[in-house]
């Protein structure tokens, strides 16, 4: 497929030909050179997350920012940005966290401890810059310390954004992002290196492995006791929300706990995979 003879696969009928045809191009041409297809994605919200990335160069019409594209192609790693970002923070709907507590971790500690088992595995799909995945380390830590259990706990967080995996694995956060917590907890897990910024020390970092994966086109984990996807459907076609639910649900063990952001309704097909456990917090369990 050439820019000439480019396909359009996303439409908007407020669009001229020429700008319909760059937008679809720039989409393209991510796929091409960044190997990133958005072409699922649901059409109103990436036109806003591309638009963000042309006015960062002070642009308003596709083909204008397609051109600046073509001259300057390290900006699509900046448009890849825009696309993926997720503002996060530790602990986001911290009443989400306390839910995990009491119905998922509990329960999965029991069953583990039933089967003789030691390890439990979490999956923090989409993780962005690392705060999902420490807090949920900080939650297993508190939990395991509380009840004396000999359990470990490994925790994958996965994203398709490269520039975010390298913050994360840094470890270093505002402490904006760090206002969920106690003061107790900033002390025992974070290192104040300089002024309003905290590091996480080695003790959270060691059951958190971060990787570069992509949910949509590569294989899923597998094995996994708990999965948090949030905040990532709501930019699914409802044909990829489908074909997700199916990879997460092979993901999982059975009786495996999926957690999805709290402004995400599961479709049709996600329920022929799992069953409620929480419907406010978003909590499910795979059949």
């Amino acid at each position: 497929m050439t820019e000439k003879n480019i396909q359009l696969f996303i439409r908007f009928d407020d669009l001229s030909p020429a700008e319909l045809a760059a937008f679809n191009t720039i989409l393209n041409n991510l796929l091409q050179l960044r190997g990133m297809d958005f072409r699922q994605y649901r059409p109103k919200c990436l036109r806003r997350r591309v638009t963000v990335g042309m006015r960062d160069v002070n642009l308003e019409a596709f083909a204008d920012y397609l051109n600046f594209l073509r001259k300057n192609p390290q900006e699509y790693d900046n448009l890849l940005d825009r696309i993926t970002v997720n503002v996060s923070e530790f602990f986001r709907n911290p009443e989400t966290f306390l839910a995990v507590k009491s119905k998922v971790i509990s329960e999965l500690a029991q069953r583990k401890t039933k089967m003789n088992s030691r390890i439990i595995r979490v999956w923090s799909a989409g993780c962005a810059t690392g705060e999902e995945p420490y807090s949920l380390a900080i939650l297993f830590k508190e939990f395991l310390e509380s009840s004396r259990l000999d359990l470990k706990v490994n925790i994958y967080a996965t994203d398709i954004d490269s520039g975010s995996l390298e913050k994360a694995q840094k470890g270093c956060y505002s402490l904006k992002a760090l206002k969920e917590l106690s003061a107790f907890q900033r002390e025992k897990y974070f290192e104040k290196t300089a002024e309003d910024v905290y590091a996480v020390k080695p003790e959270l970092k060691e059951p958190v492995k971060f990787m570069r994966h992509n949910m949509i086109s590569d294989e899923p984990l597998m094995r996994i006791d708990m999965l948090f996807c949030r905040n990532v459907f709501i930019y699914f076609s409802q044909e990829l929300q489908v074909q997700v639910y199916k990879k997460f649900a092979k993901a999982l063990v059975p009786g495996g706990y999926f957690v999805a952001g709290k402004t995400e309704i599961m479709m049709d097909a996600g329920e022929d995979s799992f069953e409620r456990v929480d419907m406010s917090e978003r909590i499910y369990r795979k059949k």
